[in-house]
C-alpha cells in the first residue's frame, strides 16, 4: 500500500518541480533576446555620431564658402573672426589647389571676448602646416596693424557682418588693405556673399 503512495508522491513532486522550471525558462529567452538587440542598436547608435564629427576639419560645415573660393587664386588670406579654426583649415586646403604658397593672417579678440584660446588656435593651425600671423584685439586695431605691417591682402573673410554694420570705420580699413584684385566675403546669417569696397586708386582713376 505504501509503494503506490510513494510512486504517486514522487510523480506529483516531479511534476511540481518540472512545471515551474519550464515556465521559468520561457520568459528568460525573450529577455535575453531583447538585451542582445538593444545592445546591438546601442552600438550602432554610438558609431553613427563618430562618423559625422570626424568631418569637422574636412570642410563639411564650410562647404558653401569653399565652393565660392574654388575659382579664386589668392596668395594671402585674412580672416576677421576665426571661430574654432576649422574654417581656416578648410579655406587654406581649398586655396592651396590654386596657389602654392599662401600667407594666413587673422584678426580676433580670442579668449579676451570669450572665444577660442589664442595658443590653442595657433597650435591647431600649425598641426595642419599653416603658419598663422595673428593680430589679437579689436577688429579696427587689428586691421590698422595689418595696413601698417603687411599692406594689402588678396582675400578677406569677415565671419560676422555686425562687425562692419556696427563700426563704419571697419569698411574704410578693409578698403585700405584691399587692392584691385582683392575679394572680400562677408557672412550674414551663415550665408557668404561678396562685398564691394571702394579702393583709393579705383576712385582716383575714375575721376
Amino acid at each position: 500500500f505504501l509503494m503506490p503512495l510513494l510512486k504517486l508522491w514522487n510523480s506529483l513532486r516531479g511534476q511540481s518541480t518540472t512545471t515551474p522550471e519550464s515556465k521559468a525558462e520561457e520568459p528568460q529567452n525573450p529577455k535575453t533576446q531583447v538585451a542582445q538587440t538593444s545592445a546591438k542598436s546601442h552600438a550602432q547608435a554610438v558609431k553613427r555620431p563618430a562618423k559625422t564629427t570626424f568631418g569637422l576639419f574636412g570642410g563639411g560645415p564650410h562647404s558653401g564658402l569653399c565652393k565660392q573660393l574654388k575659382p579664386l587664386s589668392a596668395h594671402s588670406v585674412l580672416e576677421v573672426g576665426v571661430g574654432d579654426g576649422s574654417q581656416a583649415i578648410a579655406v587654406m586646403e581649398t586655396l592651396s589647389r590654386q596657389s602654392d604658397s599662401i600667407r594666413y593672417y587673422a584678426v580676433d579678440e580670442f579668449e579676451m571676448a570669450g572665444g577660442v584660446n589664442l595658443k590653442q588656435f595657433h597650435q591647431t593651425l600649425r598641426n595642419h602646416n599653416i603658419h598663422p600671423q595673428l593680430f589679437p584685439g579689436p577688429v579696427d586695431r587689428g586691421l590698422m596693424k595689418i595696413a601698417h605691417t603687411i599692406g594689402s591682402v588678396d582675400l578677406i573673410l569677415v565671419a560676422d557682418a555686425s562687425v562692419i554694420d556696427n563700426n563704419p570705420a571697419v569698411t574704410g580699413m578693409l578698403a585700405r588693405i584691399s587692392h584691385e584684385g582683392t575679394s572680400v566675403l562677408v557672412a550674414r546669417n551663415e550665408t557668404w556673399s561678396f562685398m564691394e569696397v571702394s579702393i583709393g586708386h579705383r576712385s582716383r582713376r575714375a575721376a
